[in-house]
């Protein structure tokens, strides 16, 4: 690999693999996407750092951030590092970090990378909640008239997911909170090439 982290790479495979985190094709995998996204800002400290820091701790480690810094790397890959601004933009007051967004594009859109989303009513809500005010409260992310997109492997309830779309659709455009913006949010799920609007 040429990343920058490339060493820590090479030893935190060697360990996940071992402690059954991922297995040779999630490492190659992810090895050839992150070549292919080297030199985007924040792969490094993004899902590449997520992969070193699993289980880097002397415990069994969560095999949950490989899984996801495997997806995150992927849907970046398949977007096109030409494409990407900046991956893990962090939103921090002082040394705590308030809020993250996975991907920026260069035209500003904002790209959110899930294994799964949909399934319960608050957590959709939550989720929405919090990325639109990291994308409100960041001063380098446009907020009127962007777009917030949700990848997801599974979406669970659509019917669901659509009206809670249109009902935060309604809230940011309504409410001095949140500045009375007008913002678009659309949540695809990559198993059936639906995408789902309000």
């Amino acid at each position: 690999m040429d990343i920058d982290r490339a060493d820590e790479f090479r030893t935190a495979a060697a360990r996940n693999l071992e402690r059954g985190n991922a297995d040779t094709d999630d490492i190659e995998k992810f090895a050839t996407h992150a070549d292919n996204l080297e030199g985007v800002d924040g792969l490094n400290s993004g899902p590449v750092d997520d992969f070193v820091d699993a289980g880097a701790r002397g415990n069994a480690g969560d095999p949950g951030n490989v899984k996801g810094a495997l997806r995150e790397v992927r849907r970046a890959d398949e977007i096109g590092s030409e494409n990407i601004r900046k991956m893990s933009v962090e939103l921090k007051d002082g040394n705590d970090i308030k809020g993250e967004l996975d991907i920026q594009l260069k035209s500003g859109k904002i790209i959110e990378s899930k294994s799964s989303f949909g399934y319960k009513g608050p957590k959709v809500e939550g989720q929405f909640e919090k990325k639109l005010r990291t994308m409100r409260d960041h001063q380098e992310i446009d907020f009127d008239g962007n777009t917030l997109e949700v990848r997801a492997t599974r979406v669970g309830k659509k019917s669901m997911v659509k009206s809670k779309i249109k009902k935060w659709e309604g809230i940011v455009s309504s409410s001095d909170r949140w500045d009375t913006a007008k913002v678009t949010i659309k949540v695809v799920n990559e198993n059936t090439g639906t995408v789902i609007t309000s």
